[in-house]
């Protein structure tokens, strides 16, 4: 009997080593990238759930993923070489393209403003705004540029109120509750979770005649033109991280509680519907998105003219689409 025990650990000792060693063999061939993502919000959920998933792996990529906060910062990572895909919103991009940058979106699924300038309860109309400290994330970022352009249709001046960067979500939603800030401008289902608090949704910009990439992927020219075949294995990845979104709701939820840090169950079903419903299975950059993006940029004198529609580059998502891999991926998440 012993001697059989001795046997059988052999064979589970030999059979974990070769489950090691392939393990070893196959984390030494996938290739290394490193991408970022620019905000807590659920229009970041599919390359989370990639990311949790292993889809990146799959496709033969070795994903770091790391969150930076901010458009600015993503973009000067982006340009430094330092990460080589960012998931954000395209504006701060586009500002870059239009001052010479090579920047460019090649992915986009969700061209719908989701943010709203939350204010205290007391506030009851944009007219009691004025002398009023109103808070976004950082100078030059998608919430400095949108709060300055939503006061601006609301027949508000910037010079009318104080508006300073306060820092991500979790910082605004702070300073409003420390009752440091009047308003501040925030995104997605945060909104709900303001006004359980018991602020007040005073502008919805989803409701403004904006269309902005509000979740694209963004790169530089010059490495996806090099890199080609990453650009592919990253964007397959990704992509069926919105199918699996959308189609395993428990998994989602999941990984939802886990990057948004919040344990309201009605705030999760919430969030996880309102993407699941908004998020595009097909992300095909659009030139008219772009163009609408620079016209709320066009109130900067320092950012150059030019024709904003080069920025969208719909190369991959048509090549996509041409290798089938859309229908592929149509058949295997079928409900």
């Amino acid at each position: 009997m012993r001697r059989f025990f001795r046997q059988q650990a052999i064979v589970w000792t030999i059979f974990l080593l070769i489950e090691m060693f392939a393990a070893s063999v196959q984390a030494a061939t996938l290739e290394k990238l490193h991408a970022s993502y620019g905000a807590i919000s659920g229009s970041m959920a599919p390359i989370w759930v990639a990311k949790e998933a292993r889809l990146f792996e799959k496709y033969g990529l070795d994903l770091n993923l790391v969150y930076i906060s901010g458009g600015p910062r993503s973009i000067m990572s982006l340009l430094g070489g330092s990460i080589q895909f960012v998931n954000h919103s395209g504006m701060p991009a586009l500002e870059a393209y239009q001052r010479g940058a090579d920047t460019a979106l090649i992915a986009s699924p969700m061209n719908q403003l989701e943010h709203s300038l939350v204010v205290q309860k007391n506030i009851t109309s944009t007219e009691q705004l004025r002398g009023k400290i109103l808070g976004m994330s950082t100078a030059a970022s998608l919430t400095d540029i949108l709060l300055r352009e939503g006061l601006r249709l609301n027949g508000i001046s910037e010079k009318d109120v104080t508006i300073i960067p306060v820092g991500d979500l979790a910082a605004r939603l702070s300073g409003l509750q420390t009752g440091r800030l009047h308003g501040v401008i925030i995104a997605g289902i945060q909104t709900l979770t303001a006004t359980k608090m018991g602020f007040r949704q005073l502008i919805d910009f989803s409701k403004l005649p904006i269309e902005i990439s509000g979740s694209g992927i963004l790169v530089r020219r010059a490495y996806v033109n090099k890199n080609p075949d990453t650009t592919r294995k990253f964007l397959r990845g990704w992509i069926e991280g919105i199918y699996l979104f959308k189609a395993k709701p428990e998994f989602s939820l999941g990984v939802l509680k886990k990057y948004v840090a919040i344990q309201d169950t009605e705030v999760l079903n919430t969030m996880y519907g309102h993407y699941r419903d908004l998020l595009m299975t097909k992300p095909l950059p659009d030139g008219r998105v772009a163009k609408s993006m620079f016209y709320v940029l066009r109130t900067n004198p320092e950012i150059p003219s030019g024709n904003p529609e080069g920025f969208a580059e719909p190369r991959f998502i048509n090549e996509l689409e041409s290798s089938g891999f859309f229908e592929e991926l149509n058949r295997q998440y079928a409900k």
